[in-house]
């Protein structure tokens, strides 16, 4: 079973692996990220135009920078993250933020 680690320029920010095989070299792989309070990242935002994410937050509130806006997801809802555009993402709320990642290869 993979372990939680905090990626490079990510802070409070905890993530681990669930799931990782390629299905039709189109959804690469899923992970859980739990973020505390004023945590997130990356910093600076990044973009990586070979796959984009789809991203659920099944737990508080998360705050995703993209495309010069600020879009807030809440508890039950997703969101398309395109890989192309400048992203990050951020719990700005004073609870913990859990959420899915999913990551999509282009073809």
């Amino acid at each position: 079973m993979a372990e939680y680690i905090t990626p490079p320029n990510h802070f409070g920010f905890k993530a681990k692996k669930v799931w990782g095989e390629s299905i039709k070299g189109e959804l690469l792989d899923c992970a859980i990220a739990h973020i505390e309070p004023l945590g997130g990242g990356p910093k600076p935002m990044h973009q990586h135009p070979d796959h984009s994410h789809l991203f659920i937050v099944t737990e508080g509130v998360a705050t995703i920078y993209q495309d010069g806006q600020k879009v807030t997801v809440k508890q039950e809802e997703a969101i398309y993250v395109d890989g192309s555009t400048l992203h990050s993402i951020w719990n700005e709320g004073d609870s913990r933020l859990t959420m899915l990642g999913i990551t999509i290869g282009h073809q």
